[in-house]
């Protein structure tokens, strides 16, 4: 619908809208507030390079300078407001609750799981024939529905998949135990270390933190030591002491085995398929051994990776199998930035640009720079077997907008995407930004809730550190590069890569603050199917339509558990829209769009129910259609173009958050599509827009957004009439004289 003329180096100026294709969407326009994209220009000032190279320095700059709207940040310092952790459309999921499993070892935890179910075949398709009614004509619906009949017929297709799938999962070992933990895992890993595509906005998704209460530990140092000592807490006590809180919800266990990816685990290049390696000398609990998932080096790591300014800086965290203190931790770091301040004349080559570029081009770069030199290999090493890393930025984040591209893809060349990266702005923003593969963010949520409470409670401002005479502190040490003929170019068009990347993404953030779960609640609704039906009516808005809509549904409750699809864009969901869209006119019009409402909403939660069981549709057809190549064999379900289109993500969504956290976010799945991270919090939500800037435009969408969030609140207050107050201008005796009038 809105479509934008390629643009120049920045800052560019304000460009023509050409083709909009939706009147409605005119007004919008006129109110259009930019949205903060980070643009990379050579400059040459500070930033690290290879011999022969142009210098990269950034900054963040507008590409349209508007009037603010309230999709900007409304500065509010953070506080533990009651809100409840929340993931995957639940408000009280994955509670760390050590009562429960007291005393328990983690195989025990572990042995108390159900494998994942195989769906009914006959459920799956009676779920997804519905789930496509809402997409199809009618003639196109009466073909596919034909052809779904076909597929689940006794002695079809389906039914010898069915069987076959079965007969995969039930596979065992020459011990006779199963030779997998999942029957979906070795696919679901393939679905995403088998991309060649760049990690950053396509794959890795964001959390931002909230900012401390007390503005004065707001600093880069005290928030980068006190963030990373909250993360290094639970890394030993969980991991490397084997001292779990398990996770449970609803006093029911959730799979755990993600947790170990999340630390001292790296992503790897490879020529056609990356692999992943996690060091540890916990071996994996019994029923997981056969998981493929990664490769396990029987080694506790001790240090931690500082990327500043570019530069690789590397130090023991562990001292005689102690965890140093804060204090340690901060003098570190002022250590490392004071040297990068102070060396202006030292440059190191920016290697992480490569880990933002496409898999096979780095895999051979990487290739090419360990045969150059056992120096490359050793610093390869050190990167890949660190426990996290910190990346201490030079920018300053102004507001959400900004914060979420800092911590989507920032600069580049000062990350490193193959591993879990801790960002922390110039200011004292931050942020995280996870590689996707090696777990999702119901299992990361926690880590980062429990790092900023140990934040705010035990962190300082650092200011003054310094190290005391005598005492004993780590030794900093700074990787080393051996940069081969040739790579020099390679890492230009990495850079240029990049660039191109950001530009062609847009970034929108809404801090709605007019309500939020507990508004919802009190209507008798699901905030979670709130907030999804009014990303359907804002799509609705601008496309007449509604379109194939993904949200991440968690399935820990199985062993190795990742996610299963909830297909939110329902029939409940587009009759709804297709009356909201309408005048409220007089009479009882909107008592029926109330009702139309709450049906929408009841079905989204009956969809997400499904989910959680792991008895949903995209995994089993996933599935069915992995064991129909496997065994050659056709199956028209798989050819008729409704299925291809029922799973072209245009909406690709999920509910993430918790008190700690600020904002978080991902990037669109299709070009043509949004990606949204959103949080429900009791007084209000946030959201998180991507979309590819030729395309769509992820502001315009935040704007209408905020429109069917409201309207959706006049239709809540219009069917509960005595929550609307008397007019001011009625004293109490005007008042009592009209109640018995009345009466």
């Amino acid at each position: 619908f809105l479509s934008v003329p390629s643009l120049p180096p920045p800052p560019p100026p304000l460009l023509p809208l050409q083709d909009i294709g939706s009147p409605s969407v005119v007004f919008f326009l006129l109110s259009l507030s930019s949205s903060s994209r980070l643009f990379l220009r050579r400059e040459g000032e500070n930033m690290a390079q290879p011999s022969g190279s142009p210098n990269y320095t950034y900054d963040i700059t507008r590409d349209v300078q508007l009037k603010k709207t309230e999709t900007q940040r409304w500065g509010r310092g953070t506080a533990f407001s009651g809100d409840t952790r929340s993931v995957f459309g639940w408000t009280d999921i994955a509670s760390a609750d050590p009562r429960l499993g007291e005393g328990m070892e983690m195989h025990e935890h572990q042995a108390r799981l159900p494998r994942l179910p195989i769906p009914n075949l006959a459920h799956t398709c009676e779920m997804y024939l519905k789930s496509l009614k809402p997409l199809l004509t009618s003639e196109e619906l009466a073909k596919s529905t034909e052809i779904v009949t076909n597929f689940c017929k006794p002695g079809g297709v389906g039914e010898d998949l069915q069987k076959r799938l079965v007969d995969w999962d039930h596979e065992t070992g020459p011990d006779g135990t199963a030779n997998k933990p999942s029957w979906l895992e070795e696919w679901w890993d393939d679905g995403y270390l088998l991309r060649r595509d760049a990690l950053p906005i396509n794959v890795n998704y964001f959390f931002a933190f909230e900012d401390d209460p007390d503005r004065k530990k707001m600093t880069q140092i005290g928030r980068g030591a006190s963030l990373m000592r909250g993360a290094l807490l639970f890394y030993k006590e969980n991991i490397r002491e084997n001292r779990w809180s398990f996770d449970y919800e609803r006093q029911l266990p959730l799979d755990m085995s993600q947790y170990k990816r999340v630390f001292a685990c790296s992503r790897i290049p490879g020529e056609h398929r990356d692999v992943l390696i996690t060091y540890t000398t916990r071996p994996p609990s019994k029923r997981s051994k056969t998981s493929k998932t990664t490769t396990y080096e029987c080694i506790d790591p001790t240090h931690v990776l500082v990327m500043c300014k570019n530069r690789f800086f590397w130090f023991d965290v562990f001292r005689n199998g102690y965890l140093i203190s804060l204090r340690e931790l901060e003098v570190a770091l002022m250590q490392i930035t004071e040297k990068c301040e102070e060396d202006h004349s030292q440059q190191a080559p920016p290697v992480g640009i490569f880990t933002a570029g496409p898999r096979t081009a780095w895999y051979q770069i990487r290739e090419k720079l360990i045969r150059t030199s056992e120096i490359n290999l050793a610093s390869l090493e050190k990167i890949q077997s660190a426990i996290m890393v910190l990346c201490l930025d030079t920018s300053e984040a102004l507001d959400t907008d900004q914060l979420s591209c800092l911590c989507l893809h920032g600069p580049g060349t000062n990350r490193w995407f193959d591993k879990t990266n801790l960002i922390v702005t110039k200011n004292g923003k931050a942020g995280m930004n996870f590689e996707h593969a090696a777990g999702d963010g119901a299992t990361t949520l926690r880590v980062a809730d429990e790092m900023y409470t140990y934040s705010v409670k035990e962190g300082t401002s650092a200011a003054g550190v310094h190290p005391d005479v005598g005492a004993e502190y780590p030794t900093i040490h700074e990787l080393a590069w051996v940069i081969p003929p040739g790579v020099d170019s390679e890492m230009d068009g990495a850079y240029m890569l990049f660039h191109d990347a950001i530009l062609e993404n847009e970034t929108a953030t809404v801090e709605f603050t007019h309500f939020g779960g507990n508004f919802v609640k009190q209507g008798g609704m699901s905030p979670d199917g709130f907030a999804q039906l009014a990303m359907h009516l804002a799509h609705y808005s601008i496309f007449g339509k509604l379109c194939p809509t993904y949200e991440s549904s968690s399935t820990r409750l199985f062993l190795h558990g990742r996610t299963e699809t909830v297909r939110t864009c329902t029939q409940e969901a587009l009759e709804f829209c297709q009356l909201a869209v309408q005048p409220l006119s007089k009479g009882e019009a909107y008592r029926d769009l109330y009702h139309r409402m709450k049906a929408a909403v009841d079905a989204h939660i009956e969809y997400m129910r499904q989910a959680k069981q792991a008895n949903a549709v995209d995994r089993h057809l996933l599935g069915l259609r992995k064991i129909a190549e496997i065994h050659g064999i056709k199956a028209e379900l798989f050819e008729d173009p409704a299925f291809d289109r029922s799973s072209q993500w245009l909406l690709s969504t999920a509910h993430c958050g918790c008190p700690s956290l600020h904002i978080f976010g991902f990037g669109p799945v299709e070009r043509e599509g949004f990606g949204i991270g959103y949080m429900i919090k009791t007084d209000r939500m946030l959201f998180n827009i991507t979309s590819k800037y030729q395309h769509r435009s992820a502001t315009v969408f935040a704007l209408l957004l905020q429109e069917a969030l409201l309207k959706m609140r006049a239709i809540v207050l219009l069917n509960v009439r005595e929550e609307r107050p008397l007019p001011r201008s009625l004293n109490s005796s005007s008042r009592a004289h009209r109640a018995s009038t009345h009466s």
